[in-house]
C-alpha cells in the first residue's frame, strides 16, 4: 500500500498538468480554472501526518510549481498548506516535519503572511536549540528555517524591531550554549545572517561571538574554518561605529585592527618555528588573537596542529581582504606584505644546518605554509587591484624566489610520487601570478623581470625526454666477452632497440604545472605583451611553435600533450596569445599559426578543434581583411569643404569644356 500511495504522487500531479493542457487547448483558461479546483481535493485526501503528505507537497513545489491557478484557489491552497505547518509545528514529535515543509514554501510567501505568522514560525523553530537533546539534522535544519525567516522579514519594520530587541540576543546565546560538536556549518550560516542583517544588536555580543568563531582557527574541517572567517569578517563590520584602538595602534579602524590581529598571530607563528633557524626580520608582536596554546606533549601532533592554525588564520585574512567593509576596501599593505615576505624567505635551504627533528618537520610542512601564504596574496591583489601597482616590483620577487628556491630544488632531488618536487607550491605560484597579470594589466611590471622568469616556465611547459645514447667507436684490446659486456651496458637504456629495459613514467604527473604555467604565459602576453623584450618573445614563440609541430606531426606514440587535453589546448591558447600581441620587432609566427591550427581541426578533443576554428577565424580578419583595416572619423571641415566641391563640380560645363570656377578660384 505504501508503495503505491508513494507512486501515485508524481503521477496525480502529472494527470493534472496534462488534463490541463488539453482541456486549455479545447475549451480556453477559463475552463481550466474551474477543473484545477480538483487540486484541493488531493490535497485534502491526505492525512495531513502523514508522510505522503511530505511527498507530494514535495514533488508539487519543487516540479509541479508553474501549473495556472486562479489567484482566490491559490490563496486556499496556501492556506490549507499554512494549517498543515502550524498544526506540525504546535506538536513536538511532529515539529521536525514542518519545519521542512516550512523551509520549502516560505520563499514562495507573500509578505501578509509573514507579517502574521513570523514571530509563532521564530519561536517554533528556535525550540530544537533550546532542546538539549537535538540531533545534529535538528540542529541544521532549525538554523536553515531561522536564516530564512531573518533574511524575508528584514524589509518588515514591524517585525525588524521585535527580531533586533529579542530574538537576535537568545538566538546567539543559545548557539553560545551549545556543545561544540553541536555546532555545525548550519548554527555558524545563521550566525553569519544576524551579523549581517541585524549588526548594532550584534555588536552588544561580539564577546559571545568571538567564542564561537574563535575556535574554528583550529578546525580540522575547511567548511567551518570558512564559515568562522566569514563570521570573523562580518564581526570587524558589525563593530566599526565604536571601536576604540589600543594606544599603539591609534590611528588603525576597527577593519584595520582586525587584519593586524591576523598578522601578528601569523608572525607569532613564524617566531615560534623558525626562531633560532632563519634570520628573519625581527618583528614587535603586541596584539594578536587570544587563542589556546597547543599542547605540545607530543611533538608530531604539535607541529601538525600548528600547521593547520597556520593555514587557517590564512584563510581568515584571505577572507578579510576579499571581502572589504561595504562597498569599500581598506588595507594596510605594509603590514600584510610584511607578512608574507617574512614566510616566503625561508627556504629548504636555511633549515639544512643540522638534522634535528625539528628542522626535518619543518621541512616538511613548509611548503604548505608557502602556499597558504599565496593564497593572502592572491586575495590582496583581488581585494586591491590596481592600488597595489606601486608594491609591483616587490610582489614579483615574491614570485621570482618561491619559483628559484623550487627549482634549485627540483634539479637536486625527487619525490616519492615521481613528480617534481613542491608542485603545489609551484602550481600556486603560478595561480597568483596569471591572478595580477589578469587584474592589473599593463601595469603588472612583468617586463622588468621577464628574463628570470623565463627559464622556470620553459621547464615547467616542456616535457622530459628520453636520453639518447650515441654510437662510440669500437674499443680496442678488449676481449670478446668484455666487449658484449660493455655494448650491453651502453644500449640497455636505448629507445631504438626492441629489447630494451622500459622505464615506468606517468606522463599525468606534472600536467596540473604545465597547465597553469601555460596560462600564466597567455597572461603575460595579453598583459605585457608590447613591453616584453624580444628575446623573450622569441623563445616563447619558438618553443611553443616546436611544441605543437611535435605533437601533430611526431610519432604516433604516447607523448605528454597526447595524454593531457587540458595541457594541449592550453598549449594552442598560448600560440593564439603569441600571435595576437606581436612584438614590433619580430614578425608573429602566422604561417606557423595557421598550419598548427589546420592540424589541430584533426584533434580528437572538441574543446581543442572549437580553439582552432576560432583561432582560423581570427588569422583570417588579419590575413585578408574584409574592409580597410582603420574607419577614422571625418572631421567636419573637411566634410564642409567636400560639400562645396561636390557642388562646384555639379554647376554646368561651358562650350570650352572647362568647369566654372567661382570665388575667383
Amino acid at each position: 500500500m505504501y508503495a503505491t500511495s508513494t507512486c501515485f504522487l508524481p503521477l496525480a500531479v502529472t494527470c493534472i498538468a496534462e488534463t490541463t493542457s488539453r482541456l486549455d487547448k479545447a475549451r480556453g483558461h477559463d475552463s481550466v480554472v474551474s477543473d484545477m479546483a480538483q487540486i484541493l481535493n488531493i490535497i485534502n485526501s491526505f492525512d495531513q501526518n502523514s508522510s505522503e503528505y511530505n511527498k507530494f507537497l514535495d514533488t508539487f513545489l519543487s516540479s509541479r510549481c508553474d501549473i495556472p491557478f486562479a489567484k482566490d484557489e491559490i490563496n486556499s491552497v496556501q492556506n490549507s498548506i499554512i494549517s498543515a505547518i502550524n498544526t506540525r509545528l504546535n506538536q513536538a514529535n511532529t515539529r521536525r516535519s514542518g519545519l521542512e515543509i516550512l523551509y520549502k514554501v516560505l520563499a514562495r510567501y507573500p509578505k501578509e503572511n509573514l507579517l502574521k505568522y513570523a514571530i509563532l514560525w521564530i519561536t517554533k523553530a528556535t525550540a530544537p536549540l533550546e532542546n538539549i537533546h537535538s540531533d545534529v539534522y535538528d540542529l541544521t535544519l532549525a538554523c536553515k528555517v531561522l536564516g530564512l525567516l531573518i533574511i524575508n522579514c528584514k524589509g518588515l519594520a514591524e517585525l525588524q524591531k521585535q527580531i533586533s530587541t529579542q530574538n537576535v540576543k537568545q538566538i546567539i546565546s543559545l548557539i553560545t550554549n551549545l556543545e561544540a560538536e553541536k555546532r555545525c556549518g548550519a548554527t555558524f550560516y545563521l550566525t553569519a545572517v544576524l551579523l549581517h542583517h541585524y549588526p548594532e544588536a550584534c555588536e552588544k555580543l561580539q564577546t559571545s561571538i568571538r567564542t564561537i568563531i574563535l575556535p574554528l582557527v583550529d578546525s580540522t574541517r575547511n567548511n567551518l574554518v570558512n564559515c568562522g572567517a566569514s563570521c570573523y569578517t562580518l564581526l570587524a563590520k558589525a563593530t566599526v561605529r565604536t571601536f576604540k584602538p589600543p594606544p599603539t595602534k591609534s590611528t588603525y579602524t576597527a577593519w584595520l585592527y582586525n587584519e593586524v590581529l591576523l598578522c601578528n598571530s601569523l608572525h607569532a607563528i613564524m617566531d615560534d618555528l623558525f626562531s633560532g633557524l632563519v634570520e628573519l626580520e625581527d618583528i614587535e608582536v603586541s596584539d594578536k588573537l587570544e587563542l589556546p596554546e597547543i599542547s605540545q606533549d607530543n611533538v608530531l601532533e604539535y607541529y601538525h596542529d600548528i600547521e593547520r592554525r597556520f593555514l587557517n588564520l590564512c584563510t581568515y585574512l584571505s577572507t578579510m581582504l576579499c571581502c572589504g567593509y561595504g562597498e569599500k576596501n581598506s588595507v594596510s599593505p605594509h603590514d600584510i606584505l610584511r607578512v608574507l615576505c617574512r614566510g616566503l624567505a625561508v627556504t629548504p635551504t636555511c633549515l639544512k644546518g643540522n638534522d634535528s627533528i625539528k628542522n626535518q618537520i619543518l621541512q616538511f610542512i613548509l611548503p604548505s605554509l608557502q602556499v597558504g601564504l599565496m593564497s593572502v596574496l592572491d586575495a590582496l591583489i583581488n581585494g586591491f587591484r590596481h592600488e597595489l601597482a606601486p608594491y609591483a616590483l616587490t610582489i614579483l620577487q615574491l614570485f621570482q624566489q618561491t619559483l628559484k628556491w623550487t627549482e634549485a630544488e627540483i634539479e637536486s632531488s625527487s619525490t616519492f610520487g615521481g613528480s617534481k618536487p613542491f608542485n603545489q607550491l609551484r602550481i600556486s605560484v603560478y595561480q597568483t601570478l596569471s591572478t595580477w597579470l589578469v587584474i592589473i594589466g599593463s601595469l603588472s611590471g612583468f617586463e622588468m623581470v621577464a628574463d628570470e622568469f623565463l627559464p622556470h616556465i620553459s621547464k615547467d611547459i616542456i616535457p622530459e625526454r628520453d636520453r639518447i645514447m650515441l654510437t662510440v667507436q669500437k674499443p680496442q684490446h678488449l676481449s670478446r666477452k668484455a666487449l658484449k659486456r660493455l655494448r650491453d651496458s651502453q644500449y640497455e637504456n636505448s629507445t631504438t632497440l626492441g629489447n630494451t629495459t622500459e622505464t615506468c613514467t606517468d606522463p599525468c604527473l606534472n600536467a596540473e604545472l604545465c597547465k597553469n604555467a601555460l596560462y600564466a604565459l597567455q597572461n603575460i602576453f595579453f598583459s605585457a605583451g608590447c613591453w616584453l623584450k624580444q628575446s623573450f618573445y622569441t623563445n616563447i614563440q619558438n618553443i611553443v611553435v616546436i611544441l605543437l609541430y611535435d605533437f601533430y606531426l611526431g610519432s604516433a606514440g604516447k607523448t605528454f600533450y597526447s595524454e593531457n587535453v587540458d595541457c594541449r589546448l592550453h598549449l594552442l591558447k598560448t600560440l593564439k596569445a603569441v600571435q595576437l600581441n606581436p612584438h614590433p620587432l619580430v614578425p608573429p609566427p602566422t604561417q606557423y599559426s595557421i598550419e598548427i591550427f589546420e592540424m589541430a581541426l584533426s584533434d580528437v578533443n572538441t574543446n581543442i578543434i572549437q580553439e582552432s576554428q576560432v583561432g582560423l577565424k581570427e588569422l583570417e580578419k588579419i590575413v585578408h581583411p574584409a574592409a580597410p583595416t582603420l574607419d577614422l572619423p571625418i572631421p567636419e571641415n573637411v566634410i564642409g569643404n567636400q560639400n562645396d566641391c561636390e557642388m562646384e563640380c555639379s554647376e554646368p560645363i561651358n562650350h570650352t569644356g572647362s568647369v566654372n570656377i567661382q570665388n575667383g578660384v
